[in-house]
């Protein structure tokens, strides 16, 4: 890790961080009371900023960051393109060929009698819950940001803007947190692994 930036060296800090927490989370509670905590603390206000971040992981933004750096930084551009489609291969793999039977949070508590906050006019899925896509690009993405930042401060961040695109998720009641925790760990790993691969093949090491 000594060739990492202190950008890159904060993003994985928060990232680490994150999942300690996460997993300490959902060993302590059920499924029912995580979502009852983090579904039911809202507002108005949550409820925009919270669509706002999960916008950030789609298409949009990982294809202009692709453009971005075929025009400006294109020793980065094809290990980017790598690790967006191992992260995404992985993710779709898993949601579509092991875990088929994974509900989301919608399904699962049909028949719970919980009143769950529901924004007006948001699609809510029901299926293919394990593990979130939104999470993975986003951790998938802002890792490359950390890397073309540098600094620290930037790197933290990006990883906190990752850790909100997470929280969302289950906010808006599309995840549960262990499928967003599975999500980050396959975005990250699939950067860290071309980015050191790159970092590998650089004459300039």
């Amino acid at each position: 890790m000594k060739h990492w930036s202190p950008a890159v060296k904060a993003f994985l800090g928060i990232f680490i961080f994150y999942e300690v927490v996460g997993w300490l989370f959902v060993s302590a509670y059920e499924r029912l009371d995580q979502l009852q905590w983090i579904n039911g603390n809202n507002s108005p206000l949550a409820d925009l900023a919270f669509q706002a971040l999960t916008s950030i992981a789609e298409v949009v933004l990982p294809i202009l960051l692709l453009l971005y750096l075929l025009r400006f930084k294109r020793a980065y551009a094809l290990s980017y393109v790598y690790s967006y489609a191992l992260s995404t291969g992985l993710i779709q793999g898993l949601k579509h060929f092991v875990f088929t039977d994974s509900l989301r949070p919608l399904a699962y508590f049909a028949s719970s009698g919980v009143k769950w906050h529901i924004i007006p006019g948001l699609l809510i899925s029901e299926f293919n819950s394990m593990p979130s896509g939104h999470t993975g690009a986003a951790f998938f993405m802002f890792f490359w940001v950390a890397v073309l930042l540098r600094r620290w401060f930037w790197g933290a961040l990006a990883g906190l803007i990752a850790v909100g695109v997470a929280y969302s998720r289950v906010y808006l009641f599309q995840h549960f947190p262990v499928d967003t925790l599975v999500g980050a760990a396959i975005g990250v790993g699939s950067s860290a692994l071309f980015y050191s691969i790159l970092y590998a093949k650089s004459p300039s090491k």
